[in-house]
């Protein structure tokens, strides 16, 4: 059984008003097409919603019952209509984001709390994980965006990166190091798989700086690399605003020039872009061009 809502509001006008003159004009109709269309919806119910007589139009059990409920549908149905234009204009809806432990650590959850500021209606969804497993969910479509660390996305910010030390390590008297001064540690880095882009950028500054480090350790999180540097198996590189991660047993110091950085990027899907994009694009704009001073 379909109803057509034009019938449903042609119905709520006449149990208001119980008068097809005055129920005609408020719907623009004229006093026949109202009488059609009354007719059509009592014969899709199958039962008569009003008693008519020359004087007098009055509702029936079943038109009294049907007018209880028809004022909630079309309010329903309004709402309905309003909400998913809204959705279309990325006001609402769902937005699934992936995002690193260092975005999180940094500049992620004042954009966080700026976007839901700007769409209070849009439900954010997050999901940690590595760069290279958050962009392959982009590539799946499981997320509808992700904030990643190195190459293959939108330059959103960039970071330098420093170094820990175990706390008893003759570097740490001086207040900044060269990476030439690394060349004989002992290196904890995260796995080439976790983040290819970033890895080979250390690798490559270090060659650079006229050594290859001296891989001896992999940590799958940073949290873990720095613990292993206080237990004295050997160095790592980490975020300067992830220094705080450092406790007992540690210490960090920035590089000197030539630094490491870590690049943050926006990875969205090649088509079909979620409309709440452009408002996260739009908090984003400027971040690319204010990377963190050391």
């Amino acid at each position: 059984m379909n109803v057509e809502l034009r019938l449903l509001k042609s119905f709520q006008a006449l149990a208001d008003h119980l008068n097809f003159h005055r129920a005609a004009e408020e719907l623009h109709l004229t006093q026949p097409a109202l009488s059609r269309q009354i007719q059509q919806l009592e014969e899709t119910i199958g039962k008569p919603l009003f008693r008519r007589d020359k004087r007098s139009v009055t509702l029936t059990h079943a038109g009294r019952f049907l007018r209880g409920r028809v004022s909630g549908l079309l309010t329903d149905v309004t709402v309905l209509v309003r909400e998913t234009r809204e959705a279309a204009d990325g006001q609402r809806g769902t937005l699934a984001l992936g995002y690193t432990e260092s975005a999180m650590a940094s500049f992620l959850p004042s954009l966080l709390r700026s976007l839901r500021e700007k769409l209070p209606h849009v439900s954010v969804q997050l999901k940690q994980g590595h760069s290279e497993q958050l962009s392959r969910e982009v590539t799946l479509r499981r997320l509808d965006a992700a904030i990643v660390s190195g190459a293959g996305g939108t330059p959103i910010a960039t970071e330098a990166m420093g170094v820990v030390l175990p706390d008893n390590h003759p570097l740490t008297v001086r207040k900044a190091i060269s990476l030439s001064a690394l060349a004989d540690e002992k290196f904890i880095l995260f796995p080439y798989q976790v983040n290819p882009s970033l890895h080979r950028n250390i690798i490559s500054g270090c060659e650079q700086a006229g050594f290859f480090p001296n891989i001896i350790e992999e940590a799958e999180s940073r949290i873990l690399a720095v613990n292993m540097v206080a237990a004295g198996f050997g160095v790592t590189f980490l975020n300067e605003n992830l220094a705080h991660y450092c406790g007992q047993g540690t210490a960090f110091r920035p590089l000197k020039v030539p630094k490491l950085f870590m690049q943050y990027c926006l990875v969205e899907p090649a088509d079909g872009e979620h409309p709440c994009l452009d408002v996260l694009k739009k908090i984003l704009t400027g971040l690319a061009s204010k990377p963190n001073k050391a």
